[in-house]
């Protein structure tokens, strides 16, 4: 029994023995590996440089130790213990690095430094002892022909040499240490080869120590033509239009030729669209996934502009336009109805939704404002309403009916906004007839910011479809001369650009842009001028019937209605794919007239359907609404129950109806576009006053 005991105990002692061993807990601080860091160190004799170390088991994780730090030649390059170089050698106590020589010359060499902890050592660190560099000279391969630039993904070898005065030391540096201003277009490694990313401008600089070179500069080929087109097409032959249902999805691709006429497949441009609540496009351009989303129409454009592309450079380049038609008729919706009508005493100032999903059609509960509406626009996608009151700017969630205040100081009218939705454009030009008082304000949800402009007599403004820029027509009385002249301008704002003013003929008052994007349109009552987006200069005047007053851009067609005396021009704006990308970009016009049968007219408003669907203006004091529609005749709808004339209205996202406030009975109707008729009308008694309906806005859904 004894002799069991004794045999089991021993077992017992051994399986501790071996759990004590091999993977226990004294494993965990064996070194099995040392990393040192950098790996090349070039310094001036005399200078000191630290290194980096450190030590990992071999699970890979940190272990405390002690280094020990090894020179080739100890007389050119010395080491503390806490791993700091000296270009020479170190006095005992560490503080002191002697660069120089017995003779008293700098130090000059090449060495080789390891760091060893529990018997293992670090790969080596070059380190080079070099005199004193003044200057550093970069040189690149010359590049010849029209475009000095270098393709996507090709690369260019960078050199260096380095001075002390007139000297060449460049033998004794050993490695430089190369740096790209931008990384997105050209990265380059430690050797000096740089290889071209995006299509932009940056600087390849070249350095030893605190010296560096001036900045060499590095072209990454731009686009000369964009092709945005759905994903397998054969090659030449791209499908550039598509027709979803709600939901559906398709896949795109953005390829370009760039200015060596290399084309880059799946290209580093960015793809918008100009109504995302009709469709969205997410996802990276070598597969870029399409949604429908409520019918309609929109356009899409892949671009190329700073700074994700073309950095360095101002130019825009956009590519064809992608024509998307998502089929169905709108759904229900909410229409918001407000009144520039000052609200009387003791009224709480607010504007009210309707519910078009109700029946009968109602007016909802009012929706209190911090002061009186003067204009209200709906983001892109429908999920934010913007209202200009004169206590300033607010959002309404249409969700759930809540308001939130945005900025106080931009108190005017609301020209614009952003397709993204984050951009606001504001004129208080209605409230301030002083020229001197007059401002533009672009307020920016994304990061809450309003930035003010002390430029008078903005009316009317239009963005690009990327948002990349925005074009405001302004014209003004200008009291402060002895005779008052009237003035005019057209101004160009951009996120990223710095605001221009041009010179404007005529008198500027409404404002669009083709969606093809290289185009903007200013009518002055005169003629309408189209500007080349790339470069703001004056492209050529549109045809039209008649003295154009309005002018307005359908979104997933380069069609553009301009109203003038007696009817609307509908003109197709012919951009060929293959010259969108120069500047001026070539254009030619086609018009179609259509004559509202009325005679001479002032209009209000024109309303274009985003798919191209219906035209819909409306003219000054007469009780009609003047239709048109491609393909079609123009036509009258009679404005029912009594109304003098149509003040106001927004459209259904389809095109088909038409939500219109409506003077005389000062009434809210619902039009029907596409059947011709006047359905339904409904009585607000706006503030309590029953005021004129006069601020409309559809939500985009």
């Amino acid at each position: 029994m004894q002799w069991f005991v004794h045999r089991n105990l021993l077992a017992l002692l051994a399986l501790l023995a071996i759990a004590g061993c091999g993977g226990g807990s004294s494993n965990k601080n064996t070194v099995a590996v040392v990393s040192l860091t950098p790996t090349s160190v070039s310094i001036v004799a005399g200078d000191v440089a630290q290194l980096t170390v450190s030590a990992a088991n071999s699970s890979n994780t940190p272990v405390n130790t002690t280094f020990t730090f090894n020179s080739s030649n100890p007389s050119l390059v010395s080491i503390s213990p806490s791993g700091l170089i000296c270009g020479g050698v170190w006095d005992s106590t560490f503080v002191v690095c002697n660069g120089k020589n017995a003779a008293g010359n700098p130090l000059t060499g090449t060495a080789t430094v390891t760091a060893s902890a529990g018997g293992v050592s670090s790969g080596p660190v070059i380190v080079s002892i070099h005199p004193n560099v003044t200057s550093i000279q970069v040189t690149g391969a010359n590049l010849t022909g029209p475009n000095p630039c270098v393709s996507h993904g090709n690369t260019q070898q960078f050199t260096a040499k380095a001075f002390n005065g007139t000297t060449d030391v460049t033998s004794s540096i050993g490695s430089f240490s190369w740096t790209s201003s931008n990384g997105t277009v050209v990265s380059v490694d430690s050797n000096g080869l740089a290889t071209a990313n995006n299509p932009g401008s940056a600087g390849i600089v070249a350095s030893v120590g605190s010296v560096t070179s001036q900045s060499v500069p590095f072209n990454t080929c731009l686009p000369v033509r964009i092709v945005l087109h759905v994903t397998g097409d054969p090659p030449g032959q791209p499908t550039e239009a598509t027709t979803l249902t709600v939901a559906q999805t398709q896949t795109l691709q953005a390829d370009i030729i760039d200015q060596n006429g290399a084309v880059v497949l799946g290209a580093p441009v960015s793809i918008f669209s100009n109504n995302p609540a009709v469709a969205t496009v997410t996802g990276a351009t070598s597969g870029a996934t399409l949604t429908g989303v409520s019918p309609g129409g929109t356009g899409l454009l892949a671009v190329c502009a700073p700074p994700t592309c073309g950095a360095g450079d101002s130019d825009i380049i956009y590519s064809n336009l992608f024509s998307v038609s998502v089929t169905g008729t709108s759904p229900a919706t909410t229409v918001y109805v407000g009144t520039t009508t000052i609200p009387a005493p003791g009224t709480v100032p607010s504007i009210v939704p309707i519910d078009t999903s109700k029946s009968p059609l109602a007016a909802g509960t009012p929706i209190a404002l911090p002061g009186a509406p003067t204009s209200m626009a709906f983001s892109g996608d429908g999920t934010k309403l913007y209202v200009d009151t004169s206590s300033g700017l607010v959002s309404i969630d249409p969700n759930t009916n809540t308001v939130t205040p945005l900025d106080a100081d931009p108190v005017g009218v609301i020209l614009a906004v952003s397709p993204d939705g984050t951009k606001v454009i504001i004129s208080n030009v209605r409230f301030q007839l002083d020229v001197p008082s007059q401002r533009l304000f672009i307020f920016d949800s994304a990061s809450n910011t309003l930035q003010t402009f002390i430029l008078p007599g903005a009316v009317a403004a239009a963005f690009t479809g990327d948002g990349s820029k925005a074009y405001i027509a302004a014209n003004f009385l200008d009291l402060r001369t002895a005779t008052p002249t009237p003035g005019r301008a057209i101004y160009v704002w951009s996120p990223f650009l710095t605001l221009r003013t041009l010179t404007a003929t005529g008198a500027p008052n409404s404002a669009a842009t083709v969606a093809a994007g290289p185009l903007a349109f200013i009518a002055n009552g005169s003629a309408v001028n189209a500007l080349n987006t790339c470069d703001n200069s004056l492209n050529t005047s549109v045809p039209t019937t008649s003295a154009p007053q309005l002018v307005a851009a359908q979104k997933n067609a380069n069609t553009i209605a301009i109203v003038n005396q007696t009817g609307v021009d509908i003109t197709s704006v012919n951009l060929s794919d293959a010259t969108i990308g120069q500047c001026p970009t070539p254009v030619t016009y086609s018009n179609k007239f259509s004559d509202f049968g009325l005679g001479a007219f002032t209009a209000r408003q024109v309303l274009v359907g985003s798919n191209g669907s219906h035209i819909a203006v409306l003219p000054q004091g007469i009780n009609q609404i003047g239709v048109a529609a491609p393909g079609a005749g123009p036509g009258l709808i009679a404005i029912a129950a009594g109304g003098t004339e149509a003040v106001s209205g927004d459209l259904t996202l389809d095109g088909s109806t038409l939500w219109a406030g409506v003077a005389g009975t000062n009434t809210v109707h619902q039009i029907n576009l596409a059947g011709g008729g006047d359905s339904f009308q409904i009585q607000l008694n706006l503030n309590n006053t029953n005021a004129v309906p006069d601020i409309i806005a559809v939500r985009p859904k």
